[in-house]
């Protein structure tokens, strides 16, 4: 006879550890099957099959083994991507997928299922939910009564974000009936949601709607779940600084967020070698040194700019992410490596604080393009212009003004 002594929840982060502990009577083979509830089209697809040997417990007759599939099932996601991105909110595809695992020891079989989300917690999160005997799920993720949104900007009631920062928030639906009310008393209702699946909610689509439908920008709004506050979320001015990047990544509960870099910036290129060859000249009868164009790969050195302590602390999970792209003044987007050489703080932050970051570009470039320009003309030199007006110097009539003249 086979039996969970540790099972994983209902919910689980694939990043974190998804843990099964075995108790059986003897120490025969325990067969494993890892299957996926839909794999590209593909019902139940068979995605492990593996074997355990159970270990006798000391002083007792029955025997233990574990197993952590977080791995497996690490091998089995897509990338994530909002339905409709013009839409208040939408359902967001491929973040969250069901699956099974089923023990077999002879004739005895234990069977779980589950349902498996994208991202993890940090291990200081997960002992202190583990002393309270619960999890991320329900803790935060389905619990309503909490902010429950994948951010890791903050755990608590007041999210805090800048115009430049402002992304879809990803949440998991519960079968609750869910508003948003604006500073002005505005409402929004949220559509209804297949609980269990991942959505976004888009705060800059909602400060939209209120300006095409009243004629304001809310910078304020309230979260209500069956009519009852939860948490709030405040939109603040994004600072003013002629060197202003954002920098957008996937945080740790793999949802995308932004932070705002406004520092001072330098470029600091990196140059590859310059390794030459010989060619052979036939006019001279000599050899002459040549070499290939060199690439070259973009780094950028930033002072991320005052950041609340918070955001100091948010700053963390982005130095941690594993995807980030650069988005510069002209709106381009770049994928790049981002890291602090030094990145002390108090452990306790209190007051604002500044850190430099190193931005380097993933890519080298072995060819140079001016910037991008699409400006409109300035002026309308060489132009005829058939209206009264008065004539310049240089015999181009214009309409009573000074202005374009030469």
């Amino acid at each position: 006879m086979i039996a969970f002594s540790k099972q994983p929840p209902a919910n689980v982060l694939v990043n974190n550890p998804v843990l099964f502990r075995l108790i059986s009577g003897t120490n025969d083979l325990i067969r494993y099957t890892v299957r996926i509830n839909n794999w590209h089209g593909i019902t139940n697809y068979v995605a492990f099959e593996g074997i355990l040997l159970p270990v006798g417990l000391f002083n007792t007759s029955q025997y233990e083994c574990s197993l952590n599939i977080s791995e497996i099932l690490k091998s089995y996601q897509t990338q994530a991507a909002i339905d409709n991105p013009n839409l208040l909110v939408s359902k967001v595809s491929d973040f969250a997928t069901g699956f099974s695992v089923l023990f077999q020891q002879g004739s005895d079989s234990l069977t779980y299922n589950g349902r498996y989300y994208r991202g993890g917690t940090g291990k200081k999160m997960n002992r202190y939910l583990n002393e309270k005997n619960t999890g991320i799920f329900a803790w935060k993720l389905l619990n309503t009564g909490k902010q429950f949104f994948m951010t890791t900007r903050t755990s608590g009631r007041h999210i805090v974000v800048r115009e430049n920062e402002l992304e879809p928030f990803f949440f998991v639906a519960t079968g609750k009936a869910y508003r948003v009310v604006t500073e002005y008393g505005n409402t929004f209702d949220w559509p209804s949601m297949t609980p269990g699946e991942v959505y976004a909610f888009d705060v800059a689509i909602l400060r939209q709607l209120s300006f095409n439908s009243w004629g304001k920008l809310p910078a304020f709004f309230g979260v209500l779940v069956d009519a009852k506050y939860v948490f709030d979320i405040t939109v603040t001015e994004s600072a003013k600084s002629p060197d202003k990047y954002v920098i957008r990544f996937l945080n740790s509960f793999s949802a995308f967020e932004k932070i705002e870099v406004t520092g001072k910036a330098q470029s600091d290129p990196e140059f590859a070698g310059n390794e030459a060859f010989m060619l052979y000249d036939m006019e001279m009868d000599d050899y002459t040194e040549q070499k290939n164009r060199s690439g070259i790969r973009e780094i950028i050195k930033a002072e991320c700019g005052y950041k609340s302590p918070e955001e100091f602390l948010f700053l963390r999970d982005m130095l941690q992410s594993d995807l980030r792209y650069l988005i510069d003044r002209d709106g381009n987007r770049h994928e790049v490596i981002v890291s602090a050489d030094n990145f002390t703080h108090d452990v306790y932050p209190t007051e604002p604080g500044s850190v430099q970051l190193k931005i380097r570009f993933v890519e080298t470039d072995s060819n140079y393009s001016p910037q991008i320009d699409e400006s409109l003309p300035d002026f309308n030199f060489g132009e005829s212009i058939w209206q009264s007006g008065i004539t310049n110097a240089y015999g181009f009539l214009f309409a009573g003004t000074t202005l374009n003249t030469l």
